[in-house]
């Protein structure tokens, strides 16, 4: 039987899943990795997990490429009224789980690549304000920062944060964390800190989604030349 590896951490899985990690540890579905001292990987079998691996890169791009837009009021409906209600004060935590999930699903392969799908995704306008061997700071700014922070007396943007740290992660093969550094009801600042003392290990690189670009449209009658 071919098995996928999905990684979780053991304390949410406790909460969430309501199942005792040391009582899956007897069985033979959970292995340990290098991958990250927080984690522990279940070896899935496959037919559980190809809807979430394989069809990811056409999941995006079905969408990503479709004319009618998703319903701002379904997405923040749920993003920030009914998730807080039922994740309560673990809501953070396991959005920046959440979003280090998503990056794995959805990896990119270039800075412009992370903008664009930023902007598909509804979550703002995605800048990279300086980078070193160590640090990347990103800047999030645009209608869906100003429209949440207007509206929500604290926004949360932990999923965003963990999106980022993956991202990270998988492109300099070192385990990365982020957290934001600034705030207001304009824009934020995130902080994405990589450590090359802790190489991953044991983790193949995963293929970049294909970015669906916006099609700029042209005037099929261009103008004549004036006589």
């Amino acid at each position: 039987m071919v098995f996928f590896e999905i990684d979780f951490k053991p304390d949410q899985l406790r909460r969430n899943c309501k199942v005792s990690v040391d009582k899956l540890k007897k069985t033979d579905t959970l292995v340990e990795t290098g991958y990250n001292n927080d984690y522990t990987v279940a070896r899935v079998p496959r037919f559980f997990a190809w809807k979430g691996i394989i069809m990811t890169n056409d999941f995006y791009s079905q969408f990503a490429g479709n004319s009618i837009k998703a319903s701002i009021l379904s997405v923040e409906i749920l993003r920030d009224d009914l998730i807080p209600k039922l994740l309560g004060d673990d809501s953070s935590g396991i959005l920046y789980w959440a979003g280090k999930d998503l990056a794995r699903q959805f990896p990119v392969a270039s800075d412009d690549d992370l903008v664009t799908f930023f902007e598909q995704t509804g979550w703002g306008h995605l800048v990279v304000i300086t980078t070193t061997d160590d640090l990347i700071t990103y800047e999030l700014t645009g209608e869906p920062v100003a429209r949440r922070s207007a509206t929500i007396k604290s926004p949360d943007f932990m999923l965003e944060t963990g999106f980022l740290a993956e991202q990270s992660a998988l492109r300099t093969n070192c385990v990365s964390e982020a957290k934001i550094t600034f705030q207001n009801r304009m824009r934020l600042r995130i902080s994405v800190t990589i450590d090359h003392n802790q190489p991953i290990v044991n983790h193949d690189p995963a293929t970049p989604i294909e970015i669906v670009r916006p099609q700029v449209e042209l005037d099929d009658e261009q103008p004549e030349e004036a006589q």
